[in-house]
């Protein structure tokens, strides 16, 4: 890290033995609560509204290593409070022989207490590499940590299942060699599932964002809804187009909603179709055309079709709203092309292949439908 090498020349090396996660382990073992706390207000960290007596220890450390690592001042400051704090150990380590390191270790009963904390960091600030490579390989064996030497997280990581310490029953800590490693194990752990809680809560705010960001169209056959509530529900019901946009769309962008509409002379359908644009459709019509034997014939399938292909490189999803197993193809092309390919519908009208090709499917219930028949 360029700025803490040039903010501490005398300490430079600590940056090239150590990363982040090594520098969270030291911060954890050196300094209490109080002043780290006080760093993070020394150092621009503190934020309004965040009650930082009341966040994990661990999680604090870890936002203050990495900081380290990206601006010079803070760097600077959380170097000299390790420093200050651990003097008294720097200047015992600095006149130990390499050969009697261990022995002054040894008579430290407990490696996870402060004091073994600062004299652990002493090591890793010696020059002498006889005294600070068993540093680091003092911090690969203590949880949470990994050092630039090259230990895998797999190794290194406290959290595995055959973890004894924390595999135990609550009332099993009598039973422990070391209590007071079982609480610091626990108190680790709680943080890691804050820090845990607090990525899943990120993801899902991001998984947000992409569901606002997903620009939709939707196509919606209206003769085959039309025919198919009636089937299915009493000649009285009738799709809410209204809410079939909205059901649709979700929490999505609507980049445009096309209703294709056949007509007859016989039938005024103009309150429908302005009813149909207040709802944001655009709706497209088409006269029924009667041939010379009696018959009539009416769809919209090649226009529908030009017109989803005409706005797939426009879309990230098209939706469309009918079951017709003409549409099959189409649909398989469409996901081809690149957006997601979604299907409403009634499902006793709907083609099996057009559910199967679909990205995703939705029946069509009740809840969409006005004047439904209560004897059905």
């Amino acid at each position: 890290m360029e700025n803490s090498k040039t903010a501490l020349p005398e300490y430079r090396h600590l940056f090239s033995r150590i990363d982040e996660k090594g520098l969270t382990r030291v911060l954890e073992l050196v300094l209490d609560r109080q002043l780290i706390v006080k760093l993070f207000h020394i150092c621009g960290l503190a934020r309004e509204g965040r009650d930082l007596e009341a966040t994990a220890m661990h999680t604090l450390a870890a936002q203050l290593a990495g900081d380290c690592f990206e601006r010079e001042v803070t760097a600077a400051q959380v170097i000299r409070t390790l420093v200050q704090t651990s003097a008294r150990e720097i200047a015992q380590i600095g006149r130990t022989p390499p050969d009697h390191i261990d022995s002054l270790l040894n008579d430290r009963a407990d490696a996870y207490t402060r004091e073994c904390g600062r004299m652990t960091f002493a090591m890793l600030l010696d020059e002498r590499e006889a005294v600070y490579a068993p540093a680091i390989e003092r911090l690969n064996q203590t949880p949470a940590f990994q050092s630039r030497s090259g230990v895998s997280e797999e190794t290194a990581s406290p959290y595995r299942r055959d973890e004894p310490v924390l595999n135990r029953e609550p009332g099993d800590t009598d039973q422990l060699e070391n209590p007071a490693l079982a609480l610091i194990e626990a108190r680790r752990h709680s943080a890691d599932l804050e820090e845990r809680n607090r990525i899943l809560e990120g993801r899902v705010r991001e998984m947000q964002r992409r569901i606002e960001d997903e620009r939709v169209s939707l196509f919606v056959d209206v003769q085959n809804m039309w025919y198919a509530a009636r089937q299915q529900h009493g000649i009285s019901a009738r799709l809410d187009f209204e809410k079939l946009i909205q059901s649709a769309l979700g929490e999505r962008r609507l980049i445009r909603a096309y209703a294709y509409l056949i007509q007859t002379p016989e039938v005024d359908q103009s309150g429908f179709v302005t009813m149909l644009e207040q709802f944001s459709y655009e709706v497209k019509r088409k006269d029924l055309r009667r041939r010379s034997d009696g018959s009539a014939k009416g769809d919209w399938d090649m226009e529908m079709a030009i017109d989803m292909i005409r706005m797939a490189d426009k879309v990230d999803v098209v939706i469309l709203a009918s079951g017709d197993g003409d549409f099959v193809s189409l649909v398989q092309l469409l996901k081809e092309l690149g957006p997601r390919v979604e299907v409403f519908s009634f499902q006793h009208n709907t083609a099996r292949d057009l559910m199967e090709a679909a990205d995703r499917y939705q029946p069509i219930d009740k809840s969409l439908l006005i004047g439904v028949d209560p004897a059905r």
